[in-house]
């Protein structure tokens, strides 16, 4: 925000991307990219998990999908996730 618009700060290479999911796990930031599809047609491809350090999204895991089209934030006996 540049006190009147929105300004872009980062962009990130996706694949179709279908959903975006934040959310914050053991005090660090996340963000997930569900990948549907590369521009060939092939829907397998990965999606991608972010870690937020030092001012920017960074790729830390690659999970393989095929088709993916959401991520669902969930927490279990205090642990926290995403799938």
């Amino acid at each position: 925000w540049n006190g009147t618009a929105f300004a872009v700060f980062q962009t990130i290479l996706t694949f179709g991307a279908r959903d975006w999911e934040a959310f914050r796990m053991n005090g660090h930031s996340y963000l997930a990219v569900a990948n549907s599809q590369r521009n060939g047609g092939s829907v397998d491809v990965d999606s991608v998990l972010y870690q937020w350090i030092a001012g920017a999204f960074v790729a830390v895991q690659p999970i393989p999908t095929r088709g993916a089209t959401a991520w669902k934030w969930f927490s279990m006996g205090g642990s926290s996730s995403s799938s």
